[in-house]
């Protein structure tokens, strides 16, 4: 009730579900170059350099993320991230992270941010 909205929001917003459908990556790169995994090879004969993908959304202060496909340069999910949020949402854009999983620490191979204003339209059907 103390909310400060920008001008042009409605003060009563109802809720809406904010579909993301996530279907693939291309040409992703070679990524366990570190020192560790050439001591692996050294040691165990383990040469693992392929990528095990995911996407992680982020959208209004609310995460999702895919599954992991497990080595490989070219994942393919069609999978789809809900979230559940006010509308208009007072977020202007999604974060769209593929990420390496890995046992350690999950890694950023790619970010991109889609901005909202580019993707709908103006006034009560879709800002």
């Amino acid at each position: 009730s103390n909310l400060l909205l920008p001008d042009g929001v409605p003060p009563e917003r109802q809720w809406a579900r904010f579909y993301i459908k996530i279907y693939r990556a291309e040409g992703l790169p070679r990524m366990n170059t570190s020192i560790m995994a050439n001591v692996k090879k050294a040691l165990i004969g383990e040469n693992k350099d392929l990528v095990d993908p995911y996407v992680q959304v982020a959208f209004a202060g609310q995460k999702g993320k895919t599954s992991v496909q497990k080595s490989s340069y070219e994942p393919l999910w069609n999978e789809q991230i809900v979230f559940t949020e006010m509308f208009p949402p007072l977020c202007k854009r999604i974060k769209i992270q593929i990420r390496d999983s890995d046992k350690v620490n999950d890694v950023a191979i790619g970010t991109h941010f889609i901005d909202l204003r580019k993707i709908s339209n103006e006034g009560d059907k879709g800002k």
